[in-house]
């Protein structure tokens, strides 16, 4: 079996071209909020677990091809483990992305302070024109929660419910997933709003 940087199986050959799970980048536009900047969510590169099979390196150069400079993840180091990408984030900065390693638990919320960093690192990225991407596992719940309270802190007009169908119409009803997110989502989102007013 052939190992290089990519290598995130240790015990089965890596599956063939026609069995790989497909990587697709959701491209948010953020002009509903009065930014030229497009936010792409996905799942998790490089993911080899239950019925997902994708390839480290393909997706990696897929971020590439699509001209991605900074990543923002949400996953724990204990998930790229779980998930067969532990060497994910030096894969990252090998490529030249900026890594933004920002991890909160899967079907939680991050803490408000965490949450207002996340929101403040992205839009230092998009205000600079750099195209970005977040990620959790799935691309939904983590990063749909994270991709709402972009929308309600760039827009004063904004609502919660809007966030949440925007989302969900690009990355699919599953997107901003538990009840706990969701009732969180809008005390995040309102906090950060307040920190960045005052």
């Amino acid at each position: 079996m052939r190992t290089s940087e990519f290598d995130s199986s240790s015990e089965e050959e890596d599956a063939g071209d026609e069995q790989l799970t497909p990587f697709h980048i959701s491209w948010l536009p953020l002009s509903m909020v009065e930014c030229s900047q497009f936010l792409g969510i996905c799942a998790l590169p490089g993911c080899k677990y239950k019925d997902t099979r994708r390839s480290l390196e393909r997706d990696v150069e897929e971020l590439q091809n699509q001209g991605v400079q900074e990543v923002f993840i949400f996953c724990t180091r204990g998930e790229l483990n779980k998930y067969r990408v532990p060497s994910l984030l030096e894969v990252y900065r090998q490529r030249g992305f900026a890594v933004h390693h920002t991890p909160f638990p899967d079907g939680d919320a991050p803490e408000l302070e965490q949450c207002c960093q996340i929101l403040d690192e992205l839009q230092v990225s998009l205000q600079n024109n750099r195209r970005t991407v977040i990620h959790c596992y799935g691309g939904l719940g983590r990063s749909g929660l994270i991709a709402a309270c972009l929308l309600l802190q760039l827009s004063l007009t904004m609502t919660a419910n809007k966030a949440i169908e925007i989302l969900r119409e690009h990355r699919g009803g599953g997107a901003i997933q538990t009840v706990k997110v969701r009732a969180h989502f809008c005390s995040s989102a309102l906090g950060c709003t307040l920190l960045v007013l005052n």
